[in-house]
This record gives C-alpha cells, structure tokens and sequence, in this order.
C-alpha cells in the first residue's frame, strides 16, 4: 500500500473551473503515452530472438492494452470527456523520439527503462496529489497500472542480464531533451488547439523490421514433418497426439504477424487494437503451450522447425533497404483476418473437438487439457472476425456481401488439396518412403511420444476427420 502524504494533496478545480477536474488532462496525456507504448511494442516486438521473449513482449502487448483500456473507460466516466481528447503534439515528438531508436536494444531501454520510469513517477505524483476519497477509482487502477509497470521493470533487468546493451547517449539524450520541453509531465501540458498530436509512428519514417528468427529454427528438407503426419491424421490417434504440440507451438509465427496488424492500423478504432492485442496474446501463449507440451514429450523445436523454409513465417515483402516491411495494406488486412478467423480457426474446430474428447479418454490429459483452452479461445476469435471484417472491409473498399458463403467455399477447396497432398504423399510413401528423412524424423518421434504417453485407446479409436488443410 503506497504512504499518502496528505500535504500533497492539491484541490483538482478552481473559482474558473467547469464541470472536469485538472487531473483529468493529466490521465489523458497519460492515456496517450501508454497507448504509444502499446504502438512501440507492435513495432518493435518481433525482434526479439529467444523463445521466452518472444511470448513476454505479445504478453506486455496485451497489459498495454490492458492499461490503455482501464484509463480510457475512466476518461470517459467524467461528463463531457471523451477518451480520444486532443493532447499536446510535443507528447507525439517524445514518443517518436523513442521509437525512432538507431537499434532495436536502444528501443528497449527507451520504453522500459526510460519512458515506463517516467510514467511511474506521475502515477505515484497522482496518487499523492488527487484525492484517494473522491478519485478511488483513478487510484484503484493507477495501483495495477504501477503493478503492472513493475513486472515490467523486473522482466528488462532480468533480460538485461541474459542480453548486455549499453544505451547510445545521443538517444538519451535526445529524449532527455524531448522530456524537459514538457516538465517531466509533472504538469498538465499547455498546447495549442491546432496542433494535437497523432498516433505514433505516423508522421516518422520508421518501419517494423523483418522478424528475427534463429536459423536452427527452420527445416529445409522437401517434407515438412506435418506433411508426413498428415497422412496418418485421420487414421491414427498417435499421429493427431503428435501434430497438435507442434501445430500449436507455430502458432507464435501467427502472434508475430499480428504485432504488424496492430501497428499499420493507426486509423482504426482503438476497441479493434484492444481486441487484436487479446487475439495475438492468446496465439502466442498456443504457442507456448504446444512448445511446452513439446518439451514433455521430449520433443525439441530443432527437430521440428518453428517454420519450413517454403513458409514466410508472417514476413512481408520489405523496402529496398532489405530491412524493413512495406505496410500492411487494407486489404491485405481485411485478406489476413478473413483467412484466420473464417478459414483457419472456422475450418478446425471439428478436428479440435475430436482430438479433445480422443486424448481425454485415451488418458492424455495434459494434451486433452490443451485442446480445451485453444477451442474455448478460437471461439471468441472467430467472433472478433465476424465484427471487424465489415469495417475493415470498408476501410479497403472491399465487397463484404456473402463472407460468409466464400469462407465455406475457401474451406471446402483447401479440404481438398490438403486431401490431394495426402494422396500424393501415400503414392509417395509405398515405393521409397523409408529414404525420406522428414519421413524416418516422424517415425522416431512416434515412438518418442509413444514411449512418453501411450494412449489405451491408440488401437480402439475410430477413424476422425482429415486435417483440414
């Protein structure tokens, strides 16, 4: 519980005031940065190398989120304030200062270690200067806001041990320089009605980078490991009991993808980043919980490949520096939640719900249990396509009549060449399947899980649908 000093407290209206209080300035600009540091994250986040950081920066997306939503539901609260209020265009010259590091590292430290201890000091000075009595609930949120901020702080000096990084000083210094034209925020800043600020990143030249992936990380031999197992899906639980730990794990690649959805949107509604931040976590922790169950298994990702080299794991096609991304345009947007929610999370439930009910009852319920969490969430993102797509339709101009009728359609033919793969694939296997080593990987990890976690049912369950695609 933070000490309130009762002297600090300062009366939030004066003889000239309307109907809002001063603090309530204060809690937009506040607003406005975390919300930049939402954007900063998007923009940034998919360069991280390891696993474990990977899913922490999708898991601080989310608590972004998560803050940015808790003081925009408070702003709004106040009569005649919206939570989209004008604030001074200096906080977006900061804020892009930060963003516009030379290196991913020094973006880093400006978001974590500079920009969030700044924060955290006008969050205390709120708590010391606005009433606890008739602002409880600014202070009940500021107290996880600062929770939150904390974890944070521990995850960057934890990181900070695995990875070394001197900050260069002319970044500092440049957004030292940004901070004292607006006191620290330590007031209300003064700015002209004309000159608001924008989203972040919008008037900068910045552009997220290509994801950084380690190479051991990706398979380069003809066959993906799931082709193989494909061919077995529908016959063989111990097939399915394979797939699905690694079928989640890459489910990351799609987290990673979604960081780049969420930053060239600047224009949509902020309920629309709230909702994709919810939709990117929860893939990201699929990710980590096929990973794990990978791991228990005795399965590495060496083995399998976080991609095959015929994926592009989510990357774009990039500028001519050969770096950076080209922006994601609407309708490669409207495309990309079109294909997830009404394609890919639409057209798997069936086998999902079959893999649940077969690993329950064959006694693998740590993998029964996987499936569960997947299905309840899959659910809620099929749901976020059915709401977006009209409006992210319109913002790319596109044809939305009958979405539903061509996501059938979609499904239907990739149920048939995945069914085509499969076939191949058998005429393959009988004369020289044995000289495949994608196929000789698949065999061994067969019997890896086998000898991990026999299922009493591998001889007695009926025949399930295909794989879907």
């Amino acid at each position: 519980m933070t000490t309130i000093n009762s002297s600090k407290q300062k009366i939030q209206i004066d003889r000239h005031s309307g109907k809002i209080p001063h603090s309530v300035q204060k809690l937009c600009e506040l607003c406005y940065l975390e919300h930049s540091i939402h954007r900063m994250l998007c923009g940034w986040g998919n360069q991280f190398y390891a696993w474990d950081d990977k899913v922490a920066v999708c898991s601080h997306v989310w608590d972004q989120a998560c803050i940015v939503e808790s003081l925009r539901n408070r702003i709004s609260q106040f009569p005649g304030v919206t939570a989209d209020q004008p604030v001074s265009a200096e906080l977006e010259s900061l804020v892009n200062t930060v963003l516009c590091a030379a290196d991913f590292e020094d973006a880093i430290d400006g978001i974590y270690q500079i920009v969030n201890t700044v924060l955290v000091n006008r969050y205390l000075d709120f708590i010391e200067q606005v009433s606890a009595i008739h602002d409880a609930p600014t202070h009940q949120i500021i107290r996880q806001i600062v929770a939150t901020k904390d974890l944070q702080r521990r995850w960057r000096s934890e990181y900070r041990q695995r990875v070394a990084h001197t900050t260069d000083s002319g970044y500092l210094k440049r957004i030292s320089e940004h901070f004292e034209k607006v006191e620290y925020l330590k007031q209300p800043t003064i700015f002209d009605k004309q000159k608001t600020a924008a989203p972040l990143g919008v008037n900068t030249t910045f552009r997220p980078l290509a994801a950084r992936i380690d190479p051991t990380w990706q398979t380069r031999s003809e066959h993906d490991v799931l082709d193989w197992i494909a061919v077995d899906f529908a016959n063989q639980i111990e097939a399915r009991q394979l797939f699905w730990p690694i079928g989640y794990m890459r489910e990351l690649g799609l987290a990673m993808s979604q960081l780049h959805w969420i930053y060239d949107s600047p224009d949509m509604p902020w309920a629309f980043h709230f909702d994709e931040s919810r939709h990117l976590w929860d893939e990201s922790r699929h990710g980590d919980s096929g990973y794990t169950r990978m791991k228990e298994l005795g399965i590495t990702i060496n083995e399998v490949g976080f991609t095959h080299s015929r994926d592009l794991l989510g990357n774009r096609e990039t500028n001519c520096d050969g770096k950076t991304v080209k922006p994601i345009l609407p309708t490669d947007l409207y495309e990309s939640l079109f294909f997830i929610g009404m394609i890919a999370e639409t057209g798997h439930f069936k086998v999902k719900r079959e893999a649940y009910a077969d690993f329950r009852d064959g006694g693998d319920l740590a993998s029964a249990e996987m499936m569960l969490y997947d299905i309840i969430d899959e659910t809620m993102h099929v749901q976020y396509a059915h709401q977006w797509l009209p409006a992210l339709a319109k913002r790319a101009a596109l044809d939305h009549t009958g979405y539903e009728q061509r996501a059938s359609q979609i499904r239907k033919q990739k149920q048939l060449e995945a069914d085509n793969r499969v076939a191949t694939l058998k005429q393959k296997q009988k004369p020289n399947h044995e000289s495949d080593p994608t196929y000789q990987l698949y065999m061994t990890l067969r019997d890896r899980v086998r000898s991990s976690c026999p299922l009493s049912n591998a001889a007695s369950c009926p025949i399930r649908s295909a794989k879907p695609m």
